[in-house]
Parts: structure tokens; sequence; C-alpha cells
């Protein structure tokens, strides 16, 4: 069932609290944004980065939140109570540090939470845990995920605009997935996440760990930093499983630490302490990807509608975290086949009669451009490879020059576009990145993405593949302060069905 029962409120704040009988009303609901409380409901005033929460306290309290919880930076204020009409207002020190804990009380006060499996790293995480959801529904498991593309039962996700939620929407939506008969939630657990405490009571089932590359170094700082906080997932947590990629480096380095770490991995040999899944014998087919594997649990041969050799890691990773849990080779091999393919990520737009075709790829980094531009060279010999992509706006800005160098050394022909300017100069971003083309004469710049895609279209010749980075499964732009709707999948959809009448014509 949903947690409906009203909880009094100084039982659900007694770990930290211990409050006069004067106040032990019900709680029936928490809530961080003031325009979301209803009747009974505590109102979480946080100090964020950006917005201070602490100012819509009145809001709160007109909108009917029976008590605050407001966040103090000062340990002397921590338990003090002030009343606004009549309404409590709590001081908490350091509430971020908790909330993650009061969440998991208030949602799960008296059953356990499902399995909910983790997946950190800076590529891959997406895919992993659309595919292990859809896996696991194809076996008769109701699954759900929760990460870039949205969060709800698998197949029926609503979009959402932070890879990781905020600690009480997470144990929310758990809430909602358990009382609808879920058995298990694919989580993609980011890097910011991890180290602001959003998912510090979860009781993780599993981890998986898929590669560490530049990424966020406009938070973190340090590629150290952003290692150490992805590396939280799996020391931080009393996991069953702990799954990691031993081709990446720091994936490597890791495994030393965790006697009881499984392994994946497409080229290195199994180390003999540890459980593991090694692929081999990879075949590029024309509609996607064959291999075969030897693993701790048995050896198997798979077929699934997939393209490159990132995605053959992807997929070493959904088998391993399968047979850990006891699944079969067998199972897991009748599935493989039936997977759909991930929104956004290697998506194939096919058009007639040049018999080019664009893919619509999430790649935003320089690792992850390189992939994908390697993997669309060896299912294709014939035509030209042509890249289509830009950097965001107020991210690391050196990243720019490194997706440059990617693009000219992998692809016939470059076409610079907007990403997502946000408040910087979209002019200022392209000639950031033009910096790091050897000949940046030769690379065309086009703003407009949509302009971009139909000039290409019009003038691609047999057999081209275009790679449209970037957006993958996103629907808009951020310009200046500004959300603007667009998609290179709605659009390339729209035009693919154009075509189509135009050539049936």
């Amino acid at each position: 069932m949903p947690n409906k029962i009203a909880h009094p409120l100084n039982l659900l704040l007694s770990p930290w609290l211990s409050l006069p009988n004067t106040i032990s009303m019900p709680v029936a609901g928490m809530t961080l944004d003031s325009r979301k409380v209803k009747n009974n409901y505590l109102f979480v005033a946080l100090q964020g980065g950006t917005v201070d929460g602490r100012l819509f306290i009145e809001n709160a309290i007109q909108g009917g939140a029976c008590v605050v919880l407001a966040e103090t930076k000062d340990k002397q204020q921590h338990g003090m109570i002030e009343s606004n009409n009549e309404t409590p207002i709590i001081h908490f020190y350091d509430l971020t540090k908790v909330l993650s804990k009061l969440a998991y009380q208030f949602y799960f006060p008296d059953a356990d939470c499902h399995k909910v499996i983790g997946v950190t790293g800076t590529n891959g995480k997406t895919t992993i845990a659309t595919l292990l959801a859809n896996c696991l529904t194809l076996l008769n498991q109701k699954s759900a995920q929760m990460g870039t593309i949205g969060n709800g039962l698998f197949g029926e996700l609503v979009s959402s605009l932070n890879t990781t939620l905020d600690p009480l929407s997470v144990f929310a939506c758990l809430n909602d997935y358990q009382w609808q008969g879920t058995k298990y939630t694919m989580m993609e657990v980011s890097s910011h996440g991890l180290v602001q405490e959003r998912v510090s009571a979860v009781p993780f089932h599993s981890a998986i760990f898929t590669n560490l590359t530049r990424d966020h170094l406009d938070y973190h700082g340090t590629m150290q930093a952003y290692g150490d906080a992805k590396k939280k997932l799996f020391e931080d947590f009393p996991l069953k499983h702990r799954i990691i990629n031993l081709d990446d480096k720091t994936g490597a380095t890791w495994v030393d630490e965790y006697p009881d770490a499984i392994t994946f991995s497409t080229h290195n040999k199994r180390l003999l302490s540890h459980r593991y899944l090694m692929t081999h014998r990879v075949r590029y087919l024309a509609q996607g990807l064959a291999f075969c594997f030897e693993s701790s649990w048995g050896n198997g041969e798979i077929v699934a509608p997939f393209y490159g050799d990132f995605n053959v890691s992807n997929l070493a990773a959904v088998i391993t975290q399968l047979l850990a849990d006891e699944f079969t080779i067998h199972a897991v091999q009748q599935v493989m086949p039936l997977l759909s393919t991930v929104a956004g990520r290697m998506e194939q737009y096919h058009f007639e009669p040049q018999n080019s075709t664009f893919v619509v790829d999430y790649a935003h980094t320089p690792d992850a451009l390189e992939k994908a531009l390697l993997a669309l060279k060896k299912h294709s010999h014939r035509g030209r490879l042509i890249c289509v992509f830009g950097c965001g706006g107020d991210r690391d800005k050196g990243k720019r020059t490194e997706m440059a160098k990617v693009a000219e050394a992998f692809a016939d022909k470059v076409v610079l576009v907007d990403d997502n300017p946000r408040t910087e100069s979209a002019e200022q971003i392209m000639s950031d990145i033009l910096v790091g083309f050897t000949q940046p004469d030769r690379v065309e710049c086009i703003h407009d993405r949509k302009q971009a895609i139909e000039q290409l279209l019009a003038t691609s010749q047999e057999d081209d593949l275009i790679l449209v980075a970037g957006k993958g499964h996103e629907d808009y732009q951020i310009i200046g302060d500004k959300r603007i709707d667009y998609s290179d999948r709605v659009l390339l959809a729209s035009l693919q069905l154009l075509h189509k009448k135009k050539t049936d014509l």
C-alpha cells in the first residue's frame, strides 16, 4: 500500500530531536516545494545553493503545512522552535545530511524496500538501467527505473530535470512503485546525488560501475574528486553485489579493494579471485550485435538489436547483474533479442532512396563521442560518417577542444551546432570548440540544430551515416534562461514521415 497513514511528528523526528508533547501532530506528507504543500504536510525548508527554501515558509503555511523543518547551519539552533500563525517552525541543524533517512523512515516505516540497483559512472548509466528494467520485465519481474530519461514503471516514464531526484522524491517514488508490485527499481546515481546525500539512506541491493571519463569538473574540480564521489556508492552502502567494469582504468583499481567484487569485461581475462563475465567473438550485424561470453555461471551466446562495442559492455553489465541474481543463462539468452532500443541512445532514422541514416545519441563527453563514432564505423564501411555536435554552456569548458579532436579524428565531416548554451554566448562556445580542430576552416557551423539536420538530409549522399550527438532523449534546449521545446528525435521522426509520404506518391 502507498504511504497513506499519518505519522506522529514526535515519532518521525525521534532519532534526531526530542520534541515536547505539545508538538505531536500527525504528518500526512512531506515536500520541499511550497507549491505542493497540502493540509497536514511537513514543509522542509533547505538552504539550497541557488534557492533558500526558508523564503517560502509563509507560502507553505498558507498552503496547509502543519509544521516546518527549517535548516540551520548553526549547531546551537538545532531543535529551537518558533511559531508562525500557530504553526511550529523547528530549526534543524544540517538537515540536508539526514533528509534521506527521514524520508526512508516516513515512506517505509514498517516494510522493507524492494530491490534497488544503483548504476553509476560517466557513460552508459541510462542504457544499462533501461535494459535491465526491460529484461526483468520480460522475465516477469515488474520493474521501475529512475534517471536521466525519466522515472516510473518500465515503459511509463515521466520526464525529470535531474538524473537523481531529491531525497523526498526518491522515497516517494520507491514507495509508489512498491505499492504497484514492483520487484526491482533501477536507479541512475549521479556523482552530484551521492555528494549531496540525496540517496544516502537508499538500501541498495546492488551497484554497477560503468566507467569514469571527463565530465562535471565544473562541479567536482578534479577527476580524483569526481571518482571519489562515484565510489561512495560502493563504499557507503551494505551491497549484496558490487559489479565493476574491469576494462575501465578506475574500475580496475577499485576491484582490488573489494574481495566480493563481480567484474565484467569485453577483453580482460578474469581475475581468479572474483566472480566474472567476459565477452568475446563479437560480430557486427546489420541489425545489431552478436557475441559469446564465459562467466562464473557458465557460457552463452547473445544476439541483441544494438550497435557498438560500448553496447557490448553495457549488455555485459546487464547480463552480469541478472546472473548474479540467479536468473538462468537460458532465460537471459531468450530475452536479449526482444529488448527495445533506448530513447536517444544510438537511435536510427533511415531515409530512402539515398539510403542515408541519422543516428541520435546522447554522447556529450569526449569519450562517449569517440565510442559512438567508432561504433558507427564498424557497422558501416561505405558512405561518409558525419558528426553533428555542440557543447553545453556554463559547464566544463575543458572538454570542448577534446570533443573537437575526437570528431576530427573519426568523422569524415563535422557540423557544429548549439547544444544548451544556457547563459553563455553560443558564438563563444562554438569558437572554443573550433580551437580544438587542426583544420577549423573545414568545419561547418550552423547554430540552429533543425536547420543543420534539414540541410544534411537535403545534401546527404548514398549510405551516409550522420551522428547527431549531445541531446539524445532531451526534448528541450536551454538558451539564456529560457527552456525551449526542441527534440532531435521528434524532428527526425517527422522528417522521416514526411519523406515516406513523398516517396509513396
